[in-house]
């Protein structure tokens, strides 16, 4: 199917930039002299204003077709990574990274639900992205040229439109959401918030930016480890539980240990973790009759108003970083028991 090909084309040129912003922007924002306080308020915003602007890009996108949404995405996410490298204010690197992120992931969950219908489409949608994230990190790693990033950008804008425009359709919003499914997405925003943070953490530790990058690509190395050989294998959902509390003993290890080639050894297994508790996560969201707008923006709403709560409480407590991993470590142990497969 062409329009699956060209969505992974888009998956790849957007991945490769996102994940410089997503795994390096705290640690961007730290190197300008930003406090770990004043960046636990910036995502705070963030994911404020994602509450609104998750809601505009289905509205708008429903109205003149999401790839167009998709495509404006690709275009503020090169205007995020010209601020946070600019040294703008911290209300405006808020709401530009908001902007980039709350214009692509809402939509990027329905196009995954309206156009991956098999096992076949998923996997090598999963494989663009471990691939882009790869080589991403290495770019990171040896200098970040801007023309890079607009090439990138380009090549996604292409062919994000060759995609067939969507139809029009009524956004309904779900009448209910069972129990256990809510409390799995508001306990899966610890997890969430504790890899946005981690960067920072392994910065502060070995105070080396291409350290960081290794650790990074290291965990996509693990990704595809687990991609290839796990998740083909493996029920991830009959073992899920069993899966997380060993992935929250590896991360209480993580943050227990100094000596930076243990860490490196760890990110496999923390790799592994990641990615079969982020398939979980994505079953859990899928996992519904009707997919539609609606439905995807009221996820959304949950999602943002749980990381809003959890960080303005990290924010108003004034603690140490190591300690918020540690809270959220906790918060990732308790995910292990809110999920059920019938959900």
């Amino acid at each position: 199917m062409k329009s699956v090909r060209y969505y992974n084309i888009y998956i790849f040129a957007i991945t490769f930039i996102r994940n410089i912003i997503d795994v390096y922007s705290v640690v961007y924002l730290y190197q300008m002299g930003i406090d770990v306080k004043s960046i636990i308020f910036i995502y705070t915003l963030v994911y404020y204003l994602g509450i609104f602007i998750s809601y505009l890009s289905i509205y708008f996108g429903n109205l003149i077709g999401y790839k167009y949404i998709l495509a404006l995405s690709l275009v503020f996410t090169v205007i995020t990574f010209y601020i946070i490298n600019g040294g703008y204010n911290i209300y405006l690197i808020s709401l530009f990274i908001s902007l980039s992120m709350f214009t692509y992931y809402p939509i990027k969950h329905y196009y995954g639900f309206k156009l991956l219908r098999n096992k076949k489409d998923v996997g090598n949608t999963l494989l663009c992205t471990y691939i882009a994230s790869i080589l991403s990190s290495y770019i990171a790693i040896i200098n970040v040229n801007m023309l890079y990033i607009i090439i990138m950008a380009m090549v996604g804008i292409i062919f994000i439109l060759f995609i067939k425009k969507d139809k029009y359709i009524k956004i309904v919003y779900p009448k209910k959401i069972s129990k256990y499914k809510l409390n799995f997405f508001i306990f899966d925003q610890f997890k969430v918030i504790f890899i946005l943070l981690e960067p920072l953490y392994l910065y502060i530790v070995a105070n080396n930016l291409y350290y960081v990058g290794i650790f990074s690509i290291v965990l996509g190395l693990s990704s595809l480890l687990c991609l290839y050989f796990i998740i083909r294998k493996v029920n991830i959902s009959k073992y899920y539980k069993y899966i997380n509390i060993i992935f929250t003993l590896v991360l209480f290890l993580k943050l227990n240990i100094s000596n930076r080639y243990i860490l490196l050894i760890i990110a496999i297994l923390e790799g592994i973790g990641i990615k079969s508790s982020e398939l979980v996560s994505v079953m859990n969201l899928y996992n519904y009759d009707e997919i539609n707008g609606g439905y995807i923006i009221f996820s959304e709403w949950i999602f943002c108003l749980a990381r809003v709560i959890i960080l303005g409480i990290i924010y108003f407590s004034s603690i140490h970083l190591k300690v918020i991993l540690y809270i959220l470590l906790f918060g990732i142990f308790c995910l292990t028991f809110q999920y059920k497969k019938d959900t």
